[in-house]
């Protein structure tokens, strides 16, 4: 069984050539959307992860119960018959990109199916997690100690509980945080505990670009092209 890489090579590159990594927002929840996120230079794909009945399926949208219908606030569409799956996603990988999950629901038998899927990985997959259930990483952590966590953040009130368990909660890597939230301040105060700082979601280039003059680490977007097009220095 093979191992999957840890993300810190891939982050060392980022921290090496001066500009936040580009994550590509749900590119990951199908195939073609991770050829066509790597191709337009995404460092790493999102996939959102959700388990049902012991399968853990890559998808955006929630689903109607026991009813085949996926939905968000703006759509809704039927359930493919074959769901597309985490490790399909993996398979799909190359040594220069990594995933980063995004577990969606947090059961506890989440997190030992993850580390059993990382465990039967291709060697060269690369792999970091966050998530709006803490616990649930944390369990992951437990499970799979080499991957890295960042717990996601989408109002002032988990950012003032995550600043309540920083100093005695050292499993997380950084923080994935609603990009409305982030100032110069709190990225500096995450850096100060060595903590990375992902933005999320941001498909507006001025403020990717206020962003990184701020020193963020990563940025979810589903505009990886025009991203990099905008962050990558030209000679």
């Amino acid at each position: 069984m093979a191992t999957p890489r840890l993300a810190g090579d891939l982050w060392q590159s980022v921290d090496e050539r001066g500009y936040p990594a580009i994550i590509g927002h749900a590119s990951g929840n199908s195939v073609q959307g991770a050829r066509d996120a790597v191709r337009d230079g995404a460092d790493f794909v999102e996939v959102d992860v959700w388990f049902r009945k012991s399968e853990f399926e890559a998808r955006h949208e929630r689903r109607m119960g026991p009813i085949p219908l996926l939905f968000e606030r703006w759509y809704l569409r039927f359930a493919p018959p074959s769901p597309f799956t985490l490790q399909s996603l993996l398979a799909e990988m190359r040594d220069d990109t990594g995933v980063l999950l995004d577990l969606k629901n947090s059961q506890h038998e989440t997190a030992a199916g993850v580390a059993a899927i990382l465990r039967e990985a291709p060697g060269n997959v690369r792999v970091m997690a966050s998530s709006q259930w803490w616990p649930g990483l944390r369990r992951l952590h437990d499970r799979a100690p080499g991957v890295e966590l960042y717990y996601s953040i989408d109002v002032e009130a988990k950012l003032d509980l995550f600043r309540s368990i920083i100093r005695r909660d050292h499993r997380p890597s950084g923080v994935s945080c609603r990009e409305s939230l982030l100032t110069p301040a709190l990225i500096r105060e995450m850096h100060d505990h060595s903590l990375r700082v992902i933005a999320w979601t941001v498909d507006d280039l001025s403020r990717a670009a206020r962003l990184a003059s701020w020193g963020v680490d990563g940025i979810t977007t589903h505009l990886v092209q025009e991203m990099h097009a905008l962050l990558v220095p030209h000679p």
